[in-house]
């Protein structure tokens, strides 16, 4: 096991809960985060179970776009997240992320490669992506506590680990790869007439849907009733 580990300089980052206690605001993690980003050269790649950007990191991600700047997420589908709200919150941010550039996938809940195997029913579960992982331009890597959404920026405090190893960055995007394969996720884009499309690959064959797939009526009805109150802050 010894053998197989990366060595390589790293630091923890973390928000202070004194901050928090006086009643300032904990954001250590998200101030190194976009400085960090502001720096790109080419590319990040990015793994997070709730994804819901504010105006500021659409409008950065839009910013990258121009610059040629890669950017690729992966977050949960409906079907496999388990906070409907912050679902909700990212679908209502979805259709501008995709005009802004931002390549973008979910996860299905069918798949083996995310699926909990800590219990002899995990077989019976749904998969759902847990990692929360940044790759920065393949030569630094981010992983710890923050989800990419409000309540990680503006309510908890969070943690990470940031090590700067091309290596440690290039076995983090492999296994980014498999997340974003064609039989574990849905890609999700626009078509020339604007609508939203999922496509996967199903039996060698490519499925595309027009609507939340595998997530069925009822979860659809209630995701997007969630979308009508206004708690995009607290997700």
């Amino acid at each position: 096991m010894r053998d197989s580990l990366v060595w390589a300089p790293g630091r923890i980052i973390a928000d202070d809960p004194e901050a928090i206690a006086s009643g300032k605001a904990a954001d250590d993690v998200v101030t190194f985060i976009r400085g960090r980003v502001a720096e790109l050269k080419e590319e990040l790649l990015a793994e997070a179970p709730y994804f819901v950007l504010p105006a500021g990191a659409q409008a950065t991600v839009k910013a990258l776009h121009e610059r040629e700047v890669r950017v690729r997420v992966l977050t949960n589908s409906l079907a496999s997240n388990n906070q409907l709200a912050a679902h909700s919150g990212y679908a209502k941010t979805r259709r501008r992320l995709l005009e802004n550039g931002l390549e973008l996938y979910e996860l299905r809940p069918d798949t083996d490669a995310f699926r909990p195997g800590w219990s002899l029913r995990s077989g019976l579960s749904r998969a759902a992506l847990h990692t929360k992982a940044m790759v920065f331009d393949r030569k630094a890597v981010f992983i710890g506590s923050f989800n990419l959404d409000p309540r990680s920026e503006l309510i908890n405090t969070e943690a990470g680990l940031y090590i700067e190893s091309p290596e440690l960055a290039e076995r983090l995007t492999a296994y980014m790869a498999t997340g974003v394969a064609p039989v574990n996720s849905y890609r999700v884009f626009l078509d020339p007439n604007g609508g939203i499309v999922w496509e996967t690959v199903r039996d060698g064959k490519i499925v595309s849907y027009r609507d939340e797939p595998e997530a069925g009526f009822r979860r659809r009805f209630v995701a997007d009733l969630v979308k009508l109150l206004p708690i995009d802050s607290q997700v």
